[in-house]
């Protein structure tokens, strides 16, 4: 039926971060323009050159690159070669340069040895990029977590010095795209290093409330050349009692619906969130009628309110602070979990995989962090966290949230935030 290829094809839009964040590639001051004429810049004029890209976890970093690269290389085919590394997985010196070798190999179709040295994959690396300069091609290195990568506990940033220090030579053609949710990631850079980075800065805000509607309008209006009805999911029809048709309501323009969008994007104003609303918000759609009412982003937004157990867990773990002890795993936190439950009787109670499921969602939204680094190779359940927000804070978040059980509210002392 056409009605039910419509929720795919948004669902598919939503799913595509590319295709999300291409709404703003028309813009000339925005990331993807400034991005896509450094690295064109280089690519034509051949010199070597880097950037870092800031901003919160969910503002289209890493969409922006990719959109960046698949323009790039339909513009400039066979003349650009994509290195990708992980803070998360290639902090460590030997790992990331044997991994750069094996994308290399891969890249142009080489062999690549398993039981080559950290040295050889290291002068490899370099070698391949002098040809590859003589060649006029171009090698983008972009390193995602960039901060993991300068706070290596051992190596002395040796990838980095090695990486930067190979782009200073006359017949290497590269960038180096750097990609953090740290704003002073820069800052952790060794003085050998920072002297030979451009120190280049892309800063992903959140999108004014002009640009959100343009995006919602953007992923919601459908192609007229796809059989479906371009209006279906921008308005709800206005029927009198008896049925009769009167009109149509564009959802864009409605009061309630621009409260429900500000409530959203009070709390988080990224894309990956606005995404997150929208893509409830066509699961709500009654295929019969084949419209997105306004009522769908109404249970949207209760679906995307936030969770008690997420509040239970800040509690307790400020609980744990209060008791001087300044980092604790999960384990500890759900011991706490469990004795206030034990103690009041409360009815919300959830489960372990629940709990640890909630305290997932914490740490992805940095409101506790890992608190020591040498305890990276252990389970989340047990590496020590620790709150980033201070207790006026979490009071605040509580009274504010009219979901909130009133116990967690009794919890906290409120004299000490006063």
């Amino acid at each position: 039926m056409v009605v039910e290829k419509a929720p795919t094809l948004l669902r598919a839009r939503l799913c595509d971060p590319t295709y999300v964040h291409a709404a703003f590639k028309s813009c000339p001051q925005s990331n993807y323009s400034k991005l896509k004429l450094l690295i064109a810049s280089s690519i034509a004029d051949a010199y070597n050159n880097s950037a870092l890209l800031l901003g919160p976890r969910g503002s289209g970093k890493i969409a922006v690159v990719d959109l960046v690269l698949e323009d790039l290389k339909a513009e400039h085919p066979d003349t650009i070669s994509v290195i990708r590394l992980s803070g998360l997985l290639h902090h460590d010196d030997n790992c990331a340069h044997k991994e750069i070798a094996r994308q290399l190999c891969l890249e142009h179709q080489l062999q690549f040895s398993k039981m080559a040295s950290s040295d050889d994959n290291s002068q490899f690396m370099i070698d391949m990029m002098r040809e590859c300069g003589l060649a006029h091609k171009s090698i983008v290195f972009v390193l995602d977590e960039f901060d993991l990568f300068a706070q290596a506990y051992k190596g002395k940033q040796r990838l980095l010095y090695s990486l930067l220090d190979a782009m200073q030579t006359l017949t290497s053609q590269a960038v180096v795209i750097g990609v953090s949710c740290r704003l002073d990631a820069d800052q952790l850079l060794e003085k050998r290093v920072r002297s030979r980075f451009s120190h280049r800065k892309l800063l992903f805000v959140p999108p004014s409330r002009e640009d959100i509607k343009r995006l919602v309008e953007y992923i919601l209006y459908l192609p007229q050349d796809s059989g479906l009805s371009s209006l279906m999911y921008r308005f709800e029809s206005i029927k009198s009692l008896d049925g009769e048709l009167l009109g149509h309501m564009n959802i864009l323009n409605d009061t309630i619906f621009n409260r429900i969008l500000d409530s959203l994007l009070d709390v988080d104003g990224t894309v990956s969130n606005l995404v997150q609303f929208l893509f409830r918000a066509v699961s709500f759609i009654n295929l019969e009628s084949g419209l997105l009412s306004l009522d769908n982003f109404k249970n949207a937004q209760i679906c995307n309110q936030r969770q008690p157990k997420t509040d239970s867990l800040h509690v307790c773990m400020n609980k744990l602070e209060r008791k001087e002890q300044d980092l604790y795993n999960f384990n500890s936190v759900m011991k706490e979990y469990k004795a206030i439950h034990d103690a009041y009787k409360t009815s919300d109670s959830y489960e372990h995989s629940v709990c640890l499921r909630a305290f997932e969602h914490l740490l992805e939204r940095e409101l506790i962090g890992f608190g020591e680094y040498k305890g990276r190779n252990l389970s989340i359940e047990f590496r020590p966290v620790k709150l980033l927000i201070s207790p006026r804070e979490l009071y605040l978040g509580l009274k504010s949230n009219s979901s909130c059980p009133a116990i967690l509210q009794k919890l906290l002392d409120h004299e000490s935030f006063k």
